[in-house]
């Protein structure tokens, strides 16, 4: 395979504010900056997009490092944070004091059952499951542990951040979705919508449209499509009274591609630093037990020009990162002489949490 000879570093370190010229002007002023290339920002790069790294509380990412806590926009029409955290409580009485109270007080009671049956399950092969301990200590132990794990969680912005250069033009798909509900035509009826029908049921036109509707009900004709034959015969068919429906709103979807040609050893440092950076925090984490995931992070992604957000751009809510594809070494595959790739490729699509609503549209989403 061809190489390139370049000088290489064992070395690795993360970019700063301050640490030259390219990044005096970034708004960003505490934590490390993951940016690529090394003159972003300059005067024919300032144009740049940033993705701020979003961790949850139980994450090990988040333990001993300053983090803010953030929460999802108040506008959106999810629930929040609080409301589904209650969806468990309320019913079960005092027992719910965490969030999934009502897992709590089903859990609990399978140990109660479990605990005065104990002694009858000693003679089941390799059981034995004495009452007190199942009904009174697991019990309680199952109310602390489910208190300190379901504990509402809490997002916290991490200091540290990705910022990249726009690899296209900014776009955007805003989808909203309808379906078509066929009300039927007993409600033209019923609904005043054939004229004067409705006053008059001696009319020929309502009578058959009522006789046509009751053919389609399970009687002795059971298997014998009455109504479809009298239509067919007469050379008429019924208004279904079709009603396009509003029914929800899409997640919006968005692809960044990246294509990084690595000038320098830093540059490559970072273009390594920046690819593990988002293939860790797309990844969940195990609970000690390894009975559940702990959810990936999340990024709030942003257009940015000069030092400020660039305001003629949409706004992002809150996303994940779905899917990411790498590529290395381009179509002829080369590296230099420590082995690095002299090319890399890198397409990310990224999914919004929240669902948009007018008062979204007017603050800039």
């Amino acid at each position: 395979m061809p190489t390139q000879d370049r000088p290489s570093t064992s070395s690795i370190s993360n970019l700063k504010p301050g640490k030259d010229a390219s990044t005096s002007k970034n708004r960003y002023q505490a934590g490390p900056i993951f940016q690529y290339p090394v003159d972003l920002n300059n005067n024919e790069l300032k144009h740049y997009i940033t993705f701020e790294l979003v961790s949850r509380g139980k994450s090990e990412a988040v333990k001993g490092k300053k983090v803010q806590e953030i929460r999802n926009n108040p506008d959106s029409a999810n629930l929040s944070r609080e409301q589904l955290s209650g969806l468990g409580t309320g019913a079960v009485g005092a027992g719910a004091v965490t969030s999934g109270g009502a897992v709590y007080a089903l859990t609990k009671k399978l140990f109660d059952t479990v605990g005065k049956t104990g002694d009858q399950q000693k003679g089941a092969p390799g059981v034995s499951i004495p009452g007190v301990v199942a009904g009174g200590v697991a019990g309680v132990a199952v109310g602390k542990a489910m208190a300190d794990f379901l504990t509402p969680d809490v997002k916290y912005k991490l200091e540290q951040v990705i910022a990249l250069y726009v690899d296209g033009p900014p776009t955007v798909r805003y989808g909203m979705n309808y379906t078509n509900k066929e009300l039927g035509n007993l409600a033209g009826l019923i609904g005043g919508a054939i004229g004067d029908t409705y006053k008059n049921l001696n009319s020929a036109e309502a009578l058959s449209a009522i006789g046509l509707q009751a053919a389609k009900l399970p009687g002795i004709f059971s298997g014998v499509d009455i109504s479809t034959a009298a239509q067919k015969g007469a050379g008429v068919a019924l208004n279904p009274f079709k009603e396009v429906v509003f029914e929800s709103v899409d997640f919006r979807t968005f692809q960044f591609k990246y294509r990084f040609f690595p000038r320098s050893p830093e540059e490559s440092r970072r273009a390594k630093d920046i690819i593990s950076l988002f293939k860790y925090h797309m990844h969940p984490e195990m609970s000690d037990n390894r009975l559940f995931f702990k959810y990936p992070s999340e990024f709030i992604i942003t257009y940015n020009y000069n030092s400020g957000r660039n305001t003629y751009f949409h706004k992002f809510a809150n996303c994940v990162l779905e899917t990411m594809d790498l590529s290395y070494g381009g179509e002829q595959f080369s590296s230099f002489s420590d082995g690095s790739p002299t090319e890399i490729n890198m397409s990310l699509t990224f999914r919004e949490i929240e669902l948009l609503t007018k008062k979204m549209i007017d603050q800039g989403y």
